[in-house]
């Protein structure tokens, strides 16, 4: 990946900036399966974690980031920022507070702005550890993964297809080896939530099906990768899918935010 380099722009005109990059960059990653493998392992790198777009933008300024934090957030911890250190520039939510129908304080997101972060690498201080200990590593749960899918799962024998999904139900074929059936399982929540099924039978008759598979399996492979699953097969397809640029035009930023609500599932 080409290391972004920030202009001199502030406010407003940094934050449409950082906002436009974004959705070229997650373009870019998604056609890539070693790039979705390594930015997918990254997600945990910091105090809080950060959006999965906030981490394509870090990585993007700064591919050798190890850990980041705010300015505050590494003096709490007692490490200053070195002098002469460049900020990473990502976007944080901009939050109104409204009343909602229960008169209850909720807030929404009216927008994004800039804000800097540095890595590690930019303090100095007391060693603070790296790693990301949610992570699953090895095998993992069918049955655990099914309980977290929000979805109705049913397991029946389909032949050769691995699964298939009505937009409100999930069928997975048995299979001996039950991390393919989270990866089946994964790719077929993430049709439902790319909203490949908002009709009854969309997914099998649309036009865009090939380009529907691809958006899935993208959205599975991330999740995949975020729980240590190997699977060289998403990866083989994407890999395949990777020179069909003008089709995965604007689409990253929706199959990287799906991923992330799939993954928000796993984790809770």
């Amino acid at each position: 990946m080409e290391e972004l380099k920030i202009p001199k722009l502030k406010g407003k005109e940094l934050g449409a900036y950082l906002n436009n990059k974004l959705d070229e960059i997650a373009d870019s990653v998604v056609s890539d399966p070693d790039l979705l493998l390594e930015f997918a392992r990254r997600w945990d790198n910091g105090f809080k974690r950060y959006s999965l777009h906030n981490i394509i933008l870090a990585w993007a300024q700064k591919p050798d980031f190890t850990l980041l934090a705010g300015f505050r957030q590494w003096n709490k911890k007692g490490r200053l920022i070195k002098k002469g250190s460049k900020a990473i520039r990502i976007l944080a939510p901009i939050k109104k507070r409204i009343k909602d129908e229960n008169y209850e304080d909720i807030y929404i997101i009216k927008g994004f702005m800039p804000v800097s972060v540095f890595d590690q690498s930019d303090t100095e201080g007391p060693e603070i550890s790296v790693g990301c200990s949610d992570l699953i590593h090895g095998e993992v749960d069918f049955d655990e993964m099914v309980k977290k899918c929000p979805i109705p799962v049913v397991i029946k024998n389909l032949g050769l297809i691995n699964g298939r999904t009505s937009g409100s139900m999930i069928w997975i074929s048995p299979r001996d080896n039950e991390t393919a059936m989270v990866a089946t399982l994964l790719h077929e929540w993430s049709h439902i939530w790319l909203g490949h099924c908002e009709k009854p039978g969309v997914l099998y008759e649309d036009d865009n099906r090939s380009l529907q598979e691809i958006e899935a399996e993208c959205c599975s492979y991330i999740c995949s990768c975020f729980l240590g699953i190997s699977n060289k097969k998403s990866k083989f397809y994407i890999g395949a899918f990777g020179g069909k640029e003008d089709e995965i035009k604007g689409r990253g930023r929706k199959i990287i935010t799906v991923a992330e609500r799939i993954i928000g599932c796993i984790i809770t």
